[in-house]
């Protein structure tokens, strides 16, 4: 298809005068239901007007029922994938991005959008006298925004795909800009989401904003925090760590010592505001009295590192939530994914075990570093140099990741035997794991709540949201012993999801924590 003669809107990442800053619908936050969603055709089950949602991530295979956007079913300029936003609405832009999948090159590179009262008869969004065309996608990945000349009020919205990545065919995922609009007739629909009792900074921080915010704890609960570093990501900023304790800087003998990490991706942003949140939670509602948190407090020793990967938030920041899609920021500032970059222990013990006359004998609570890791030549982050060497010098009993861009929490082994693409490989330890992480899936309301829609390709419900890492997907050099709790389906929630999210999560992993002290 040839491009429109009409005028082609060039692409902006800031409002224009005068539009409001309205916050996404939430697609990709799954807020908007399935059933809110319709289009003209589509290509499979799989591909239908559910599945083009921004940031959607298919299963390794294409043409299954959770393939990686919406793709019509006819290749013409009559089709559209239409939203019901249920309730008037100021409709103000459309985010876009091609079709997420390793075989196929699929996306849409202009398109018009028409608005609806009724889904009977549309009315084109205008710029000026013509009919406006916005400039799409370029690749499969990048997120594009598109602001309207003139935001609209309607209920419903059609995004109509006018051309389209030559070699492939019509398909798309998006989020979808707007605010509701006021309605006296409709109580049942507030205007804004629910706040929090709570006097806690729900929203993003940046690298400098965590340094102040987590200096202001220290400040307010001088006695039972302390502040200190464990290295420097590959641009020198610093990877600091929040200790709560009675005796900050000690390790007393028989006190458990807890580590929660947070920001290994840096775009997966949930468990850094987690983090900052809990430690402000629990120096206020110590010198509030609260007994729980004053017993905790007492009896363990906490380390919270909220942001692993610096470097990756900053790129991740600097684009801002639905703009910065599924990967930037993911990586470190070299392009090393750090759940995949720690020393492959599991195999140097498999291997020594299957050498071995006498299997008993193989030691597997104690294996050295290879000596090609260790080397400053080997392609080892200095942000898990950091981490591994705080690991050496502070003798932790509980580690956990927090993770992003799922609903579900994996307990180790990560990696399997024989590299086998999946398969159950348990530790020795596996009933006080799978325990462990009931703990807290069952705990998370959202996790556990059996009519949630899956986040991406996998059922997770089905396994009570727990499973064995490997079971997942293999995945040599992850931290070994540690849980990985992915608690969004987003990687980087808009900052209008950010009081939703933590209110859900952060007493669930204050939970876990006081539940294990009291069974020490």
């Amino acid at each position: 298809p040839q491009t429109s003669s009409a005028v082609l809107l060039a692409v902006g990442y800031h409002s224009v005068d005068n539009q409001k800053d309205c916050p996404p619908l939430g697609l990709e936050s799954l807020k908007v239901s399935d059933d809110q969603l319709e289009s003209s055709s589509y290509l499979s089950v799989g591909l239908g007007p559910h599945r083009g949602r921004l940031n959607i991530q298919s299963g390794l295979e294409d043409d299954d029922e959770y393939d990686g956007a919406w793709c019509a079913g006819v290749e013409d300029q009559e089709q559209w994938l239409q939203l019901n936003a249920l309730r008037p609405t100021l409709f103000t832009g459309v985010i876009l991005q091609g079709r997420n999948s390793i075989w196929s090159l699929n996306w849409v590179r202009t398109y018009e959008v028409q608005f609806s009262n009724d889904s009977s008869v549309w009315q084109p969004c205008m710029n000026g006298s013509e009919e406006a065309v916005f400039v799409g996608n370029e690749d499969l990945e990048t997120p594009v925004l598109a602001l309207f000349p003139e935001p609209s009020v309607a209920q419903y919205i059609r995004i109509n795909p006018q051309t389209w990545f030559s070699n492939g065919t019509i398909c798309l995922r998006a989020e979808v800009l707007g605010c509701p609009v006021p309605d006296p007739d409709n109580p049942h629909f507030s205007e804004t989401e629910s706040g929090s009792s709570d006097d806690l900074d729900f929203r993003h921080h940046n690298y400098n904003e965590m340094r102040k915010l987590m200096k202001s704890v220290n400040d307010e609960c001088p006695n039972i925090t302390r502040i200190y570093t464990i290295g420097k990501s590959y641009t020198g900023l610093k990877l600091y760590v929040m200790e709560i304790s009675d005796n900050p800087g000690k390790h007393e003998l028989g006190e458990p010592e807890f580590r929660y990490v947070a920001g290994m991706h840096g775009n997966e942003v949930l468990g850094r505001e987690l983090l900052l949140n809990l430690m402000q939670y629990i120096c206020r509602e110590y010198n509030r009295g609260n007994q729980r948190v004053i017993q905790l407090v007492k009896d363990t020793r906490i380390h919270l590192l909220p942001s692993m990967n610096p470097d990756g938030y900053e790129a991740a920041y600097e684009k801002g939530s639905e703009l910065s899609g599924w990967a930037l920021g993911r990586y470190s500032f070299e392009g090393i994914d750090m759940n995949h970059n720690f020393p492959d222990l599991n195999n140097i013990m498999w291997d020594a075990q299957e050498m071995a006359m006498d299997k008993r004998r193989v030691s597997n609570h104690y294996i050295p570093m290879p000596e090609y890791y260790t080397s400053t030549e080997a392609l080892v982050a200095p942000e898990t140099r950091a981490v591994i060497s705080w690991m050496q010098d502070i003798p932790f009993v509980l580690s956990a990741n927090l993770h992003g861009g799922e609903l579900v929490v994996t307990y180790p082994f990560d990696c399997t035997r024989d590299w086998i693409p999946r398969q159950d490989t348990p530790t020795a330890d596996n009933d006080f794991f799978r325990w462990l992480a009931t703990v807290y899936a069952s705990a998370n309301l959202v996790m556990a709540n059996p009519e949630r829609r899956i986040c991406h390709s996998e059922d997770f419900q089905q396994h009570n949201n727990i499973i064995n890492g490997a079971d997942w997907h293999t995945v040599p050099g992850s931290e070994c012993h540690v849980m990985i709790m992915k608690v969004s389906c987003q990687s980087y929630a808009h900052p209008f999801k950010i009081l939703k999210n933590v209110s859900v999560s952060s007493n669930k992993i204050f939970s876990i924590t006081t539940f294990n002290i009291t069974k020490k």
